[in-house]
């Protein structure tokens, strides 16, 4: 990249076309920012004018790994575009553990919104990896969705997107769907929204441990070890220190949907 002229170089960029891990807001150049705002879906329907109205909302912030973001509870004060690196939601339970509730890639975004009502955030967001965030007050951000009714409506699908994907979580979670289908739906839905080709696989695209996987499932993690020894035996996925790789995604596919 040129950081002289804010252009970018092709290898800050990956192979899905998402800038690379690790960048830093000094590599975050101009166009990369509004490559990654334009793509998300929130300002994605927007026309040029508009997108630098909202570029003009945001800034760029490093994120280093295992910093917190955001934390479970404080007041909801600023909204967040993922333009480099992974990122965490985790969301406390009733007994005082963590529930995983995603993972986020680049052109994803977090933080509360008080136009919505929520004061709070209901949530926690963790860095999994460095990167750079584009950040904007939830007082701009409430600014944009008054001056733009396509972001409002955006907005509005999205909230019910989430919705109905936080019903399902909930149906699964409760005992409904065995643990082999959980933790093979969460795998494939990563691996499909983060990951990258790897041979006739996929790479899952984001550094979890186990224990990630166990709190994303509802399981524990001695019954998250026990499934995945079994599908490495099964040559069904590799497994290494933080790195998991999908070898066989129709038999995943299988076990994801026998289970549902």
């Amino acid at each position: 990249m040129d950081e002289g002229t804010g252009k970018t170089h092709s290898h800050a960029l990956g192979a899905n076309g998402w800038p690379i891990d690790g960048l830093g807001p000094h590599a975050c150049t101009l166009d990369m920012r509004r490559q990654v705002l334009a793509a998300v879906p929130y300002f994605s329907a927007l026309e040029p004018s508009e997108l630098e109205r909202v570029h003009a909302s945001f800034h760029a912030v490093a994120m280093a790994a295992g910093e917190t973001l955001v934390s479970e509870g404080d007041p909801a004060e600023r909204f967040c575009v993922i333009a480099s690196g992974r990122v965490k939601l985790n969301q406390s339970t009733a007994v005082g553990g963590q529930h995983l509730l995603d993972v986020l890639g680049p052109g994803a975004s977090f933080g509360e919104l008080p136009l919505l009502g929520q004061a709070h955030n209901a949530f926690g967001a963790e860095a999994l990896t460095s990167g750079c965030l584009l950040v904007t007050s939830a007082e701009e951000f409430g600014e944009l969705v008054s001056a733009f009714p396509k972001v409002a409506l955006a907005v509005l699908e999205d909230v019910s997107a989430k919705l109905r994907d936080a019903q399902s979580r909930l149906r699964s979670s409760a005992g409904a769907v065995p643990v082999e289908a959980r933790l093979a739906s969460a795998l494939l839905m990563l691996s499909a929204r983060l990951g990258q080709p790897d041979g006739e696989g996929r790479t899952l695209g984001a550094p979890l441990s186990q224990e990630d996987l166990a709190a994303m499932t509802g399981s524990t993690l001695e019954t998250v070890n026990r499934v995945l020894a079994q599908w490495r035996k099964g040559k069904i996925v590799t497994t290494g220190r933080r790195r998991l790789s999908i070898i066989d995604v129709p038999a995943l596919a299988a076990i994801s949907e026998a289970g549902q």
